[in-house]
């Protein structure tokens, strides 16, 4: 008995999931039939036998003693039905059976709506067009064309006009204007947009085999481009080019994985089809498809836009909300707020906040921050904030500040605030604990020696007026030295003359007294150094200079320990057994390779 619940189950679902596909045949079959003076009732059972199907109908409903003459070559049921009952007739279909119904007319009430349906026909050559939008922009009603060119929609009454458009990708777009409120088949041709740009391909040329009547010409060849303006202030470079067009393809990527897991198939049917701008004061949703903007959601521009969960537009001008995620494929201006993230395809005006991600692909005005990430694919204006980090592809005349890291093309007024800042150029100062700027700024890496270790070595980033030090030095095991010593600190370097910088560097280093750093015997080092640095080639440089030094340590009379035996200028008194605390003045001695690293 269970096997047979299972395989009655099993018979039924599958029953249920043939049936509309099947059902959905029988009107799209196509047949030739020819007939002269004949009864209706003897047409349809032509039509049946050459479609492979049967009707059912009552004679008291159709007048089947009627003659008709019918003379149609390789069309579809459906329309030889609406041509032989002229919309008087409604048909339904059910199994192996074309149910046909008399079309119900109530004269003493008019219909709340009335249907339109028919066939996208290319005009030039007859084919039924799939995928084509239909829709009335004031109502918002609309459908697509399904695989055989058929469409059916559902339009009200009460609008004194009505103005169907019918819009294809690579065809002229239709304007019907919608007179007759009646349910009627009305068959649509578009024709095909010739001015449409042309695909980037290589131009043929035919040629003949080469012979002594024929000989050789060298024939140019041409290859189609694609020419891209670019203002005479700016400069982009091959490699920022490909990063920022790696990035643009990684965003597609998402913004394509996102429609597919939240808009619907029509959604995005009608984003292909569709270039005009809709517009409407407000807009609800909760996801993408399920929106007051129905499936027209992508193609419309809302002033006030609220979404449950996920809402997916054209963009917004005054507001939009949004409990998750907020996605819009256009311009956003005034506030956006998301629960988790806002995707813009093109320029935000205004504030824009979300609690983990901002994506704009255009440029963007105003505020905008987010707990975690900031990206932003063309200019940016005003201030952006970000918990971990911000990205901009293009110019920054701002503020960038992150708990993490700021990463931006040019910086050409303001400042980049974060642990880590990166930019290709910067005509402001960088502050963090590491800066890098690639093109102008200040970079040095630096071997020295001086009177505390006899080795060091530093890394310098950042830019003249302020910049990032590394430094770690070295003795060895020698007797009566420490170990060595890790420091960090900033600096700052001026031009005196063609070849001549100077330079001020303040670093805090720990240091290993006993050979180790264990927080008991290790000592505190700061030192204020001076230097001026003289430019030997291209990448070359010497610099010396004297330093003021201040050690710090956790005992007494370590300078009586006799293990630092070079000549040293005490400042405030020479050390004795009760001091931690010693300073003087210092030397040191560099070699430094400048800029390119």
């Amino acid at each position: 008995m269970k096997n047979f619940y299972s395989l009655t189950f099993l018979f039924l679902l599958s029953f249920l999931i043939s049936t509309p596909s099947h059902a959905q045949e029988l009107l799209e079959r196509k047949i030739s039939i020819r007939s002269s003076n004949q009864s209706i009732d003897e047409v349809l059972q032509q039509i049946g036998n050459l479609g492979g199907f049967n009707f059912s109908y009552s004679p008291d409903v159709i007048e089947t003693k009627s003659r008709v003459s019918l003379n149609v070559t390789n069309k579809s049921v459906r329309e030889i039905l609406n041509e032989l009952f002229k919309g008087k007739v409604v048909f339904k279909q059910k199994h192996r059976y074309i149910i046909l119904q008399k079309s119900q007319k109530t004269e003493e009430e008019a219909p709340a709506d009335f249907n339109l349906n028919g066939y996208i026909i290319d005009k030039n050559t007859g084919d039924k067009l799939a995928n084509a939008s239909i829709y009335e922009p004031v109502t918002l009603a609309s459908t697509i064309s399904n695989q055989f060119g058929y469409y059916k929609i559902n339009l009200p009454t009460a609008p004194a006009s009505i103005r169907l458009e019918i819009r294809k990708e690579q065809y002229v777009g239709k304007t019907i204007i919608i007179s007759n409120r009646k349910n009627t088949y009305l068959p649509i041709t578009l024709n095909p947009d010739t001015l449409k740009a042309l695909s980037r391909r290589k131009l043929t040329i035919a040629t003949r085999p080469d012979s002594p009547n024929n000989p050789k010409i060298e024939i140019p060849q041409f290859e189609y481009t694609t020419t891209t303006y670019v203002s005479p202030d700016t400069i982009i470079e091959k490699d920022t080019i490909q990063f920022k067009g790696k990035l643009r393809e990684t965003y597609q990527r998402v913004k394509k994985d996102f429609s597919l897991a939240f808009a619907s198939a029509k959604q995005a049917i009608n984003t292909r089809n569709i270039t005009d701008t809709l517009y409407r004061p407000v807009q609800t949703s909760i996801l993408p498809f399920l929106s007051t903007n129905r499936e027209l959601s992508g193609n419309v521009v809302n002033d006030y836009s609220f979404n449950v969960f996920a809402g997916y537009s054209l963009g917004t001008n005054v507001l939009e909300i949004g409990g998750f995620i907020n996605a819009d494929r256009g311009h956003v201006k005034g506030v956006q707020l998301a629960g988790i993230a806002n995707v813009v395809g093109h320029n935000v005006s205004g504030f824009q906040y979300a609690t983990a991600l901002n994506i704009v692909m255009g440029n963007v005005k105003g505020f905008q921050y987010s707990t975690l990430l900031n990206f932003t694919a063309g200019n940016f204006n005003g201030v952006q904030l970000a918990g971990v980090g911000n990205v901009l592809l293009g110019n920054l005349n701002g503020w960038q500040i992150s708990g993490a890291y700021n990463f931006a093309k040019t910086v050409k007024k303001g400042h980049q605030l974060s642990v880590f800042n990166y930019a290709d150029s910067s005509a402001t100062t960088p502050i963090g604990l590491l800066s890098y700027v690639r093109k102008n700024g200040y970079r040095r890496y630096e071997i020295s020696t001086d009177e505390f270790n006899y080795f060091n070595t530093s890394f310098k980033t950042g830019v003249n007026a302020f910049y990032n030090i590394f430094t770690v030095g070295f003795n060895g095991m020698i007797n009566n030295k420490p170990l060595g010593s890790i420091g960090y600190g900033f600096g700052t370097a001026g031009r005196i003359a063609k070849r001549w910088m100077w330079n001020i560097d303040l670093t805090a280093n720990v240091v290993a007294m006993n050979k180790d750093f264990d927080s008991n015997t290790a000592a505190g080092l700061f030192r204020l150094n001076t230097s001026i640095e003289r430019n030997l080639g291209n990448r070359l440089s010497i610099a010396f200079g004297p330093s003021i030094n201040i050690l710090t340590e956790n005992k007494e009379g370590i300078a009586n320990d006799h293990r630092y035996s070079i000549s040293t200028i005490w400042l405030g008194g020479k050390p004795d057994q009760t001091q931690r605390n010693y300073t003087w003045i210092g030397f040191q001695l560099a070699i430094r390779l400048r800029d390119r690293l």
